[in-house]
């Protein structure tokens, strides 16, 4: 199939139809047209080769104008690229079982928290710094458990878990990880703006996401002071998951935001949270609380 097949197959997408008479009007036109432009031409030239040249260039004028038709057609008929919501965001997070979220100061490189989390296995791992030294403690929501040990230490503490924490554990495990800057969108102010960034320079930083800001303004507890608050999130373009997260303030006086911390985020398996609790707790971090004996109740 040549290129002028093409070009009509395409324009007959369009579904575009005009009448024979409206073709030979056309076509009657242009050749008139075309034909005073030609009688300028030096007249050594032959009619017939006139003929030729002028259908000939009438030939590409229509390959030219249904190309561009096309084009045009294609342009105005696909559909407009639709930015993600804030909604969309709090969703995507509430469909995920596994994460691993680590928090970084503006200008570190090696996080100064990072946070194992497993709603199958409900239990939350975290890896801080405690009296100078780097120490894991393991929230176990199924025995009430905390464990807790320094890293190159065989010594691990355990307690129960008061109910008042079980709750607030509980709520970390089953809710948006902190992640989000409102544990319920709801929450966020009427003043708060979500607009997505357009600059590539900022996409770059983690490649293949969408870059979006929320911001809004936070007063102080007297109510006379008021800073600007800004969360930027680079979001997965298939799954819509945060990748990265960053945090900037300002004062109602200051022009530009400061960078104070940012959140790496990735999407791990339960086998591998298991393998990292084995590791630093042993086997039997994993295992069920022993509920230990029932004695028969005496006859009444």
């Amino acid at each position: 199939m040549n290129s002028a097949d093409n070009i009509e197959n395409a324009v007959e997408q369009l579904h575009i139809t005009t009448r024979p008479e409206t073709d030979k009007r056309i076509l009657d036109d242009a050749f008139a047209a075309l034909e005073k432009s030609g009688q300028r031409q030096s007249f050594q030239v032959g009619r017939s080769a006139r003929s030729k040249t002028l259908r000939i260039r009438i030939a590409e004028l229509a390959a030219v104008a249904a190309v561009i038709l096309v084009i045009f057609a294609l342009f105005f008929s696909a559909p407009a690229a639709k930015g993600v919501t804030l909604k969309q965001v709090y969703e995507a997070l509430g469909k995920v079982g596994n994460i691993c979220v680590s928090r970084f100061d503006a200008d570190e490189a090696e996080p100064y928290q990072q946070v194992w989390t497993s709603q199958t296995m409900n239990v939350m791992l975290i890896k801080g710094m405690r009296e100078g030294q780097v120490e894991y403690v393991l929230w176990d929501v199924p025995n009430r458990l905390k464990r807790s040990k320094f890293v190159f230490s065989d010594l691990v503490s355990i307690d129960g878990i008061s109910a008042d924490m079980f709750g607030k554990v509980q709520k970390s495990i089953t809710g948006t990880f902190g992640l989000v800057p409102f544990s319920d969108m709801n929450d966020a102010p009427e003043e708060s703006q979500w607009n997505r960034v357009e600059d590539p320079n900022v996409s770059a930083i983690v490649p293949g996401t969408e870059v979006y800001e929320l911001t809004w303004p936070q007063k102080s507890t007297a109510g006379t002071r008021i800073r600007f608050i800004k969360w930027r999130v680079f979001l997965d373009t298939v799954t819509n998951l945060p990748k990265r997260a960053e945090w900037y303030s300002k004062l109602k006086s200051e022009d530009k935001y400061k960078f104070s911390t940012f959140t790496v985020i990735t999407y791990t398996s339960e086998n591998q949270i298991r393998i990292l609790i084995r590791d630093e707790f042993g086997s039997v971090a994993l295992q069920p609380r022993d509920p230990g004996y029932i004695g028969t109740p005496p006859p009444y």
